[in-house]
């Protein structure tokens, strides 16, 4: 009898410490993958997890951390299987519903991500991160009244929160809406003034708020295979930039071209229009009208749909006397990270006859104002129409690449190189710009 008490108190005895070193051994994987996604180590953090889960498979916090690492390494579809199996087993729990639908919103789920986000609210009604959430998907999606709308209503519950005084303020940036975005800006670094983010917004944006000038100097060179003097053209621009009005610039233009010089000016501008839309207009003369048109006028109107595209529709009337010429144009351009990918094409119709031409470019964006590009074009003019020459080409294809950098966010330099083939002829053309920004 003795024995047999004395053998259940050993199994009992070591029972207890395998357990204690098993939550030991928990702890510390979870210690080691806490760590590894703080600093960013997300494949470490899913070893650790997966390792440790082999014993412990119905751990939460295992599982949650699991999640995380899958989600910060964009691996979401294995982050969501996780979460599903974790809120099949704890429905209500405000932690996995929210984490949820945000990684639903970074793969553009949005509906099921607003119906995660009210589902947590239904639970716990003053959740910050859920009513951030909100506000986030829906100015995401150009839905910027009523991403405001939701952050007003967050921050009449949490009036001295920065994090959402800053959220406030990116959408009105967005918007367009500068004088709103300056103060919402200002609150969150009153309320938060060692935050280098909030201050950095303030001060990167700062000269949206201002009138801008920018004065450039462009020199185009354009040679020939069929043996002709180059074509020079060269430019000088004035652009000015206005808060409520939106860039305004001021061109004149010489051309050198057979031993015969033509000056053309123009006007161009890019008013806001309502949510999300903006125009681009155009007008054009030459007193002479040796090479330019007498006069041409361009009007087109852009649109951003959906969450990350944009269209256009617009129309040119140029006029070379006595005869003139309508080029119908239009585009679809998508966004992508830093990237945009849009299609171009042109309906050109002169003397009773229409034509079609489309372009295609891809334009890699390494902050705001510089960026690389490339594209190509086919059909009867898959390029802007500048002089008289320009009209007699029937069918063409070109390539084009160039950079548009901004140094030091004052001075500026584009360089550009255009290949056109015209059959029998081909132009290439290189152009230089630089420009300085006050």
């Amino acid at each position: 009898m003795k024995r047999c008490c004395l053998l259940v108190i050993s199994l009992f005895i070591l029972a207890t410490v395998d357990n204690e070193i098993l939550a030991q051994d928990r702890d510390a994987a979870i210690e080691k993958a806490t760590l590894a996604i703080t600093s960013k180590d997300y494949p470490a953090a899913v070893r650790i997890c997966l390792e440790e889960l082999k014993r412990s498979p119905g751990d939460y916090d295992l599982r949650f951390l699991l999640c995380q690492a899958y989600a910060f390494s964009n691996k979401w579809d294995e982050a969501l299987s996780v979460l599903n199996d974790l809120a099949s087993a704890f429905p209500d729990n405000i932690d996995v519903l929210v984490f949820r639908a945000r990684i639903e919103s970074w793969k553009r789920d949005y509906a099921a991500a607003e119906r995660g986000y009210q589902r947590a609210l239904e639970i716990r009604p003053r959740n910050l991160e859920a009513m951030i959430g909100l506000a986030e998907i829906a100015s995401w999606q150009g839905e910027y009244a009523r991403s405001v709308s939701l952050y007003d209503r967050a921050a009449e519950q949490y009036p001295d929160n920065a994090e959402l005084a800053f959220q406030l303020g990116r959408v009105h940036f967005w918007s367009g809406n500068y004088e709103k975005a300056r103060h919402s800006y200002e609150k969150a670094l009153r309320l938060d003034p060692q935050n280098k983010e909030y201050r950095k917004a303030l001060t990167t944006a700062s000269p949206r708020w201002l009138k801008n000038y920018e004065f450039r100097y462009e020199h185009q060179a354009e040679t020939f295979t069929d043996g002709r003097n180059p074509y020079i053209d060269r430019r000088l621009a004035f652009q000015l930039n206005f808060l409520l009005t939106g860039p305004l610039v001021l061109k004149a233009s010489l051309t050198e071209r057979s031993e015969k010089k033509d000056y053309q000016y123009e006007v161009e501008s890019y008013p806001r229009l309502w949510n999300r839309s903006y125009a681009y207009l155009n007008l054009a003369v030459s007193p002479k009208a040796v090479h330019y048109p007498n006069h041409s006028w361009l009007a087109e109107v852009y649109q951003g749909i959906f969450s990350s595209w944009e269209v256009s529709l617009g129309h040119r009337r140029i006029t070379f006397s006595p005869r003139s010429t309508s080029v119908y144009l239009g585009s679809v351009a998508h966004y992508h990270d830093q990237s945009i990918a849009f299609l171009r094409w042109y309906l050109t119709r002169e003397e009773g006859k229409t034509t079609f031409s489309w372009t295609v470019n891809l334009r890699r964006y390494f902050s705001e104002t510089s960026h690389l590009s490339v594209g190509y074009g086919m059909g009867s003019k898959p390029f802007d129409i500048v002089t008289a020459e320009d009209l007699l080409v029937k069918e063409s294809w070109v390539i084009f690449a160039g950079l548009d950098w901004r140094f030091f966010q004052k001075i500026r330099l584009q360089l550009y190189y255009h290949l056109r083939d015209e059959g029998t002829l081909r132009r290439h053309t290189f152009l230089l710009c630089t420009g300085y920004c006050w």
